[in-house]
């Protein structure tokens, strides 16, 4: 029995390993072949607002991720590249959701985002 529970921590061990392991190439994977936009968006004033932007972002094709941070009128969309949509067409569905879009940038890497869940 003590030969055991000597073994179980060290495959343990190396599950968390393996598990870890390939989560960090498959983010890396998924990282290579997407782009990253940050949006503002002014006229957000409530969670409802925000729900109704998300929704209406989520059905653009390719896009996987959508977080907004509320306060700071700030949208964070992860999109395959060949989805990629243009700033017109960005601008576009902010109007017709009914907000004003401001600045609209793209990167080929993952923006820093604030965990906004415990404010």
């Amino acid at each position: 029995m003590k030969k055991l529970l000597k073994t179980v921590p060290f495959f343990g061990l190396i599950f968390t390993i393996l598990l870890f392991g390939q989560h960090t190439t498959i983010n890396a994977q998924n990282n290579s072949d997407h782009v990253f936009i940050k949006m503002e968006v002014n006229g957000m004033a409530c969670p409802y607002c925000a729900y109704g932007m998300e929704k209406e972002l989520k059905k653009v094709s390719g896009i996987d991720d959508v977080k907004i941070q509320l306060k700071e009128g700030i949208v964070f969309l992860s999109i395959l590249k060949e989805k990629k949509p243009s700033k017109e067409n960005l601008s576009s569905i902010i109007t017709n959701a009914g907000f004003t879009p401001g600045e609209i940038e793209y990167s080929d890497k993952p923006y820093p985002i604030r965990d906004t869940s415990k404010e």
